[in-house]
């Protein structure tokens, strides 16, 4: 059984978050007094710093992207009510969406291995969401089994998905495989389960020590499994 993440695996995130953030910025950049780059570099910070907030359980979905867009408009002293924050998130997310692709070499990695393994996907995020994403890019028919973190109260880095993951399936740990662009959250964490990973570091970031499989694309997969 091969398990895949989401975002920067099979999505490209960072380009759908890009051009969703750059046209926010364009409708409202007369309340900033920051350029986009910075804007951009501030929106993330804010964006990962609520996510990670939510994937504690401490805050709802919902509740993480209206305090995003506060934050947001707060650098220029603009206070949002809860309901103008939630309908300024509705344009960027509007956008965001309109952005979503898979990286070139995600389906026919997926096509190659759906021939011979069964797939599936464990993921951080909300549970209507990361499906929405796998429909939109035409590639939630590969999978078999779709296992969100929104869905089952459990986050990455906490290995109890990737053990919940394989009681839902009837494998074994060591029987399963794990791609994910996160070293830590999704590399070591599923290693840390009995998983054997393996990190597709589509950036070549260069690590002291590692001792884990990697790949650069996944073209590259289907020679490591």
């Amino acid at each position: 059984m091969i398990f895949f993440d989401i975002d920067g695996t099979l999505l490209d995130h960072k380009r759908s978050e890009l051009l969703g953030v750059k046209e926010f910025y364009e409708i409202y950049k007369e309340n900033f007094k920051i350029g986009r780059e910075e804007f951009y570099k501030i929106w993330c910070e804010i964006s990962d710093k609520y996510f990670n907030i939510y994937l504690k359980g401490k805050i709802t979905f919902k509740e993480q992207r209206i305090n995003r867009i506060k934050d947001i408009f707060s650098y220029s002293n603009i206070k949002l009510t809860d309901e103008e924050a939630e309908e300024k998130f509705k344009i960027y997310l509007s956008n965001y969406e309109n952005n979503w692709k898979p990286f070139d070499d995600v389906i026919p990695c997926l096509k190659e291995l759906s021939r011979s393994y069964k797939l599936g996907i464990i993921s951080n995020g909300d549970l209507n969401q990361q499906l929405l994403k796998l429909e939109r890019m035409k590639i939630k028919k590969y999978f078999s089994n779709i296992i969100i973190s929104g869905e089952l109260g459990i986050s990455k880095p906490d290995i109890k998905i990737f053990i919940s993951a394989c009681k839902k399936v009837n494998e074994k740990p060591q029987q399963c495989y794990y791609i994910g662009d996160n070293f830590n959250t999704d590399i070591i964490s599923c290693e840390n389960a009995g998983f054997k990973g393996i990190w597709l570091n589509r950036t070549q970031e260069v690590l002291v020590e590692n001792k884990v499989k990697v790949i650069n694309k996944l073209e590259d997969l289907v020679i490591n499994l």
